[in-house]
């Protein structure tokens, strides 16, 4: 997705793609809220699981359960705020087929099928641009409708890809009549381990959506798309190549845990903490070295120093909540997903209070910085948390033997 940024903005122009960003951003966040516990629940329980086949045949049907449900309030909502059928059946049919790749990719990732991963994306990145500037170039379709049109069609491939590579056709351990009691459970099981995550990334995503609605509320739209393609570029394609070789490492913490190999977890979480600090000093020298210039020449952004210096925070911003999510692991693995739901609002509540009330004397720097600042509360307060753990455990008497 990232190639097609500058694209789409030379294509649309400022103010469309101001306009886009906001509409794709949305549907991130509702998928968040359709999928997203389901998704943190597989990489959590799926390694965990003695029937893996059984366990991602009902982990489909709890999604498609939850499409359904969800589908006709969804195509309401979007039809009353945008006035456009159309509009709302191509973003509820998007939601849908995001909604499902998502845990897809999360069994394969549990799977340890990372490279069939990047091959999806690739796939879907690959599809989504061809689609898009071919309907762009030689259709008069609306600019949204033609780039929904391309989400929907390169996610559906990149589903169809993962489908293809997890075999879900062999008969299940658990018959029919067992089926529905498992279900259940699993579906249990996903509501009270990942509802809070799913919310987690509700508030992960309006850390990134938020500043969208006080850049045009104070500086407009055309602003707003010439920010939001610096963010987008900068941030997704830091994401598109660290994440990959990150995530890959996170099924190895699952496995670790389940056998009770503490100094492993702790290892591994350092080696992934200490690659992304690395990356984020390579990235940094790189943008002010030359980065910032193809940056701006690839946007066809006014090379300006502020603009400089957003970049710059959009960096450090994106590694910092790269570092956080790795770090939250620890918390992750011990099932304290309420704990991670209150601190990232806590973060977020943080950086909502900053833009209030440094809107009217900070320019456009103020939003990647406080995009930033959330980032560092949000370790701070984890490591507060951690600290008080390790405290509370040192107190504890030991226990007295019967005999004794």
């Amino acid at each position: 997705m990232g190639l097609s940024i500058p694209l789409l903005k030379h294509l649309l122009g400022a103010k469309g793609y101001g306009n886009f960003s906001i509409w794709f951003n949305g549907m991130l966040i509702a998928a968040a809220i359709l999928s997203g516990w389901i998704t943190q629940s597989v990489l959590r329980l799926y390694n965990t699981s003695e029937h893996k086949r059984s366990f991602t045949r009902q982990m489909l049907r709890i999604n498609m359960a939850t499409q359904i449900i969800v589908c006709i309030p969804i195509l309401l909502i979007v039809w009353w705020l945008s006035g456009d059928i159309i509009l709302a059946i191509m973003f509820t049919t998007a939601l849908f087929v995001v909604s499902f790749q998502l845990p897809i990719m999360a069994v394969s990732q549990s799977g340890f099928l990372s490279k069939k991963n990047i091959y999806s994306e690739i796939i879907r990145a690959t599809t989504y641009i061809s689609i898009a500037l071919l309907l762009l170039y030689f259709t008069q379709l609306y600019y949204l409708y033609t780039l929904f049109v391309a989400i929907i069609f390169s996610y559906l491939f990149s589903v169809l890809y993962l489908r293809r590579q997890i075999n879900f056709s062999e008969s299940s351990i658990i018959e029919n009549e067992e089926g529905g009691i498992y279900a259940k459970s699993l579906a249990k099981q996903f509501l009270q381990y990942g509802a809070p995550l799913s919310l987690w990334f509700v508030f992960s995503y309006n850390a990134t959506y938020i500043d969208k609605l006080f850049v045009i509320k104070n500086f407009g739209m055309e602003a707003q798309g010439n920010y939001q393609a610096i963010f987008d570029l900068l941030s997704r394609t830091l994401m598109v190549v660290i994440s990959p070789i990150v995530t890959s490492l996170f099924p190895l913490l699952t496995l670790a845990y389940k056998r009770g190999e503490v100094v492993a977890i702790k290892q591994l979480i350092r080696k992934i903490i200490l690659i992304e600090l690395v990356s984020y000093c390579i990235v940094s020298l790189l943008y002010w070295w030359f980065g910032a210039d193809l940056v701006f020449w690839l946007l066809k952004t006014e090379h300006t120093n502020i603009n400089k210096w957003i970049g710059f925070w959009v960096i450090t911003g994106t590694f910092i909540w790269l570092i956080a999510v790795v770090f939250h692991k620890k918390f992750e693995l011990k099932m304290q997903s309420w704990l991670l739901l209150l601190v990232i609002a806590f973060a977020f509540l943080i950086q909502l209070v900053l833009y209030l009330f440094l809107q009217d004397k900070v320019g456009l720097l103020l939003y990647p910085v406080c995009y930033t600042v959330s980032g560092f509360v949000y370790i701070g307060v984890l490591l507060v948390f951690d600290y008080l753990s390790h405290i509370n455990k040192r107190k504890q008497p030991f226990p007295m033997n019967d005999k004794q």
